[in-house]
């Protein structure tokens, strides 16, 4: 190409256009922007993390042209000319020409006008050298394409994408990396199958990038999400930790983005620690998407081990919450959620924030913080209240559109108040409308596609709200939702497997079944089948005798019509409170935990609970039990 886009002084130094033009005035060096409708915004901001860092000019684009002034008569001949005897240098250069004139103009490249001139590109192709390869991609870039499905548009890429996956196995690492940052720039890096291939390539060995090529390889692997699912995370979570103290903060919110979208935990914890100072120590420079990326790993790879840390971050991020968006100040909210740590001072700064500025937050959002909320058992107290005033937001008729999108956030903000005991009856009847199941969860409802928390909030109804009279769930449903959902009596001997929380459950009920003297006492059963784990009912006389329990009462294993229990005496529920029933380095239970208790206690039956705290070996379990039985007048003798 003898008057070629750019000029390189030795490949692969950083690409910077430098066109001759054809004429040119004091404003012909015109910035041509491509618009971006298939990039995110937070995909552009990620992008910028390499397009502004020197260390990636080897790899990445630098769009510096001076264009060539094309006038009206230059560009009809142009367009109108006979391309069928064109070489590669006259097809190449006039392309430069045509794109000059038509890109600003938002004329469409798969427009009839230039058939021609498209079938001349492809047929050339294999003619190119890397380079004129490489000009072409990006002046393509420059088109205003809005639909990249349009037959003739993507037939005309897909050829470029072949010719690429022809050449890319005799290209160097960079070379790869620089060839990928050009269809980006195109806006078709999740379609092109060359860039798949490519990153294949890449992430086969991870030892042997750069620090440099291994956050590039990641970007465009985030970005593309098709194949994110192949990469070898332990490999590339071992040359992270490798190479920490080489990446900025910026890179590092990178590599937590691929973790979170691959849905792969983070296994070295050390590394997770390192993130956590890593963010603490740039909290005030950091950006909100690369802080709400962190955030999102952090709940999703935090163990036990790194709760200090967590704490920690949370301390920091109360003086953020007024600094960035709501969406950032919901993944604050759930951050301490999965290890159950409720920072008070965190949460109640995000609720006032979300009631100042509740006609800005999405039902989506509402419907997180209630979930944190609810989980937590936390009431922020803010004024105006956050519950009464996200119940009006659910009854403001103007939020229709987002009724409308986020329609099963809707039914699920209602089911975290249920959890709380709020119980907003016209919203209810809303929600549970067929029309309205149907169109979050299909048109044949059945206990594969209904979740637990739609099945909690028809329970909690039926067991606390007897004055309901909106839309249920219909019978047959709520009963096979139900027994799909307690599936699991840790007696059963179908289940050789154990958990820890199920050999916790087995001790204790042995150590029952050893001072009652008789399994007709006990009955291992899911009264409130909405809540994942099973109970042990028993009944005492007025003398504190344990009652024989009825075989009627006995064959049920699920019980659904959630009716107090026959009338023979005191009945009691023994109830295992779990790991992930206590809130983090403290003895007070979760909101599902108390709810459970709640609707326990409507039905008539008296929680005896057992903190998994005391299962540990210094413990004398018998002791426990006695001393239980002792405070609830149990008399065995």
């Amino acid at each position: 190409m003898n008057r070629a886009l750019y000029r390189l002084t030795a490949f692969p130094k950083r690409v910077v256009a430098v066109v001759r033009p054809v004429a040119r005035t004091a404003n012909s060096s015109l910035s041509i922007s491509r618009p971006t409708p298939f990039l995110q915004q937070d995909g552009l901001l990620r992008r910028n993390i390499i397009a502004n860092d020197p260390n990636y000019r080897e790899t990445t684009i630098e769009v510096r042209i001076d264009w060539p002034v094309v006038t009206d008569e230059r560009f009809a001949a142009l367009s109108s000319q006979d391309w069928s005897a064109a070489t590669v240098d006259e097809v190449c250069d006039n392309f430069l020409l045509i794109t000059s004139y038509s890109a600003p103009r938002g004329l469409q490249l798969q427009d009839t006008v230039f058939d021609e001139l498209r079938n001349r590109l492809v047929t050339i192709l294999p003619d190119m050298t890397d380079q004129q390869l490489m000009d072409m991609l990006q002046l393509i870039a420059r088109w205003n394409v809005k639909n990249p499905y349009d037959p003739i548009y993507r037939k005309f890429w897909s050829l470029f994408d072949k010719q690429c996956i022809a050449r890319y196995k005799n290209w160097s690492l960079n070379k790869l990396l620089l060839y990928m940052d050009h269809w980006y720039a195109m806006g078709l890096i999740k379609l092109s199958d060359f860039v798949w291939l490519s990153v294949r390539k890449l992430a086969r060995k991870p030892s042997r990038l750069t620090p440099n090529q291994l956050i590039q390889m990641i970007f465009y692997a985030n970005y593309a999400r098709k194949f994110s699912h192949k990469l070898p995370m332990y490999e590339i979570e071992q040359e992270v930790s490798s190479y920490y103290n080489d990446f900025n903060i910026k890179e590092l919110s990178l590599v937590a983005l691929c973790f979170f979208k691959t849905e792969m935990t983070i296994r070295n914890q050390e590394l997770v620690k390192q993130m956590y100072n890593s963010v603490i120590n740039e909290i005030t420079n950091i950006e909100v998407v690369q802080l709400t990326t962190f955030l999102k790993i952090f709940i999703y790879c935090t163990k036990y081990s790194n709760a200090d840390s967590m704490y920690k971050l949370m301390d920091v991020l109360v003086e953020k919450v007024n600094e960035v968006d709501l969406i950032c100040c919901i993944h604050m909210a759930l951050l301490g959620t999965k290890l159950m740590i409720r920072h008070e001072k965190l949460l109640k700064t995000i609720s006032q924030r979300i009631v100042n500025e509740i006609s800005q937050a999405r039902i989506k959002d509402m419907e997180r913080l209630m979930f944190a909320l609810s989980t937590l058992n936390y009431n922020p107290h803010t004024t105006p209240c956050i519950f009464e005033s996200i119940v009006k937001e659910l009854r403001n008729n103007s939020r229709s559109i987002d009724f409308e999108r986020h329609t099963k956030s809707y039914i699920l903000v209602l089911s975290n108040l249920a959890v709380m005991g709020i119980f907003p009856y016209d919203c209810i009847s809303k929600a549970l409308k067929k029309e309205m199941l149907h169109k979050c969860f299909g048109k044949r409802l059945s206990r594969f596609s209904v979740p637990r928390d739609i099945v909690s909030l028809n329970n909690s109804l039926l067991i606390e709200c007897p004055d309901y009279s909106g839309p249920l769930l219909p019978d047959v449903l709520k009963v096979s939702c139900n027994e799909h959902l307690a599936w699991h009596i840790p007696i059963s001997d179908k289940f050789p497997k154990q958990t820890v929380s199920v050999n916790n459950f087995l001790k204790l009920y042995r150590e029952f079944v050893q001072l009652f003297k008789n399994e007709a006492y006990l009955h291992v059963c899911y009264p409130l089948p909405h809540h994942p784990i099973s109970d042990i009912l028993f009944c005492v006389d007025t003398e504190g005798r344990p009652v024989t329990i009825p075989e009627t009462m006995k064959n049920k294993t699920v019980f659904n019509n959630f009716e107090k229990p026959p009338e023979l005496g005191k009945w009691f529920a023994i109830m295992i409170i779990t790991r992930k029933s206590v809130l983090h380095d403290s003895n007070k239970i979760n909101g599902p935990t108390i709810c459970k208790i709640r609707q326990l206690k409507k039905l008539g039956y008296e929680p005896i609970l057992f903190n998994f705290n005391e299962f540990g070996k210094e413990y004398d379990i018998q002791q426990l039990v006695y001393e239980q039985l002792k405070i609830h007048a149990i008399n065995l003798n």
